[in-house]
């Protein structure tokens, strides 16, 4: 079998390493793209045949408008939140500078604070509140403004890998299985496990991303659905908010219902509503972990425990790529495993076959 690698195959590889070490500044963007494009080849195909679309520009025309199609189903909410924002945070500001005007108003809330947090044995004067809130003020304007300075230097480099990723996505989309069919015979020049890996790697890929989707959806469901059980203004927009939050690591959607259930309490003096808000966040974050997962292993053929494992260690090793190449590696490892358990099977049917038992 390893005579199947030739001087040709191996210099081909060099040259290949050559080219990845060249793209590392942009190999996750250009990587994410080639992926989206694997997963919408079949509907490309399926579309092409079904019309009996021939000819090259149709593909490309087609190819086109499935990127900006997946593209305006996840700006359109963005600029929406964005939009909001800006308007929430508007009205902030006016609300902010009428209170101010009042010289009351902050000694006021100071003595309000100093009262409330001697019910927890925690003693501050109010003058003690204004000095260490003017303090953590000071900090949060000079990190805002350094936040500011670092992501308008960055912007650029974002806005050119947006650009190569929406490029190798609509390029791959096109070529992606001519190329295909030229490099991995390269690569891999056994064919068993070329199918095998492909075979894998694929049921990965669909699996992570019907089960992230399908798990955020239901979470901002559950969300949505509690804050308006509660009475928390906007939760139409904190449960689009909560759907883009959940893809977050560890962070995920613990912000928005933790900050519902501080304005429930500190604004609106309702314990009630706070402990179930923080229930109900309790309750989405079980769901969470155990829904991705669990879906995960219906499209690997993983059972939980392995699963669990799987997407567990990839992360801590790897950070948020770790999610694919640890059920990757696993998925591999099951499938290398069931291959060679019906060949061995295979080969104990011939044998039987060759020298059947004596009666």
């Amino acid at each position: 079998m390893l005579n199947s690698i030739t001087k040709k195959n191996i210099f081909f590889i060099l040259s290949l390493l050559g080219c990845l070490l060249i793209l590392i500044p942009y190999l996750i963007p250009i990587l994410i793209g080639i992926s989206l494009a694997y997963l919408y080849e079949p509907l490309l195909e399926k579309i092409i045949l079904k019309y009996e679309l021939k000819k090259q520009i149709w593909k490309v025309i087609i190819s086109l408008f499935l990127v900006i199609l997946t593209l305006a189903a996840i700006i359109a909410p963005f600029l929406t939140l964005i939009s909001s924002g800006f308007q929430e945070l508007s009205a902030l500001i006016n609300s902010l500078d009428t209170d101010f005007k009042n010289p009351n108003f902050i000694k006021e809330s100071s003595d309000n604070l100093s009262v409330f947090l001697d019910k927890f044995s925690i003693h501050y004067t109010s003058d003690e509140l204004l000095l260490k809130g003017t303090e953590v003020l000071k900090k949060a304007g000079t990190f805002l403004v350094s936040w500011f300075g670092t992501a308008i230097t960055g912007t650029p480099g974002m806005m050119l890998k947006f650009m190569i990723f929406i490029l190798t996505w609509f390029f791959f989309l096109l070529y992606g299985k001519h190329y295909r069919n030229i490099i991995l015979p390269k690569l891999i020049p056994w064919e068993k496990e070329r199918i095998i890996i492909g075979n894998s790697i694929s049921a990965v890929l669909k699996a992570l991303i019907v089960a992230n989707v399908l798990v955020s959806s239901l979470q901002a469901i559950l969300i949505t659905s509690s804050l308006a059980f509660f009475g928390i203004p906007r939760f139409a927009l904190l449960g689009i908010i909560a759907f883009f939050s959940s893809f977050i690591p560890i962070i995920g959607t613990a912000p928005i219902m933790l900050g519902a259930a501080a304005w429930c309490y500190f604004s609106q003096e309702r314990l009630g509503a706070s402990i179930g808000i923080i229930l109900c966040s309790v309750l989405i974050s079980v769901v969470d972990n155990l829904m991705r997962p669990l879906l995960m292993k219906g499209g690997v053929n993983l059972n939980f425990f392995w699963m669990f494992l799987a997407i567990l260690g990839g992360m801590s090793q790897f950070g948020i790529t770790g999610a694919v190449l640890g059920p990757a590696f696993f998925t591999l490892f099951i499938a290398f495993l069931k291959d060679e358990e019906n060949d061995s099977n295979a080969e104990m049917v011939q044998q039987i076959d060759e020298n059947p038992p004596n009666p």
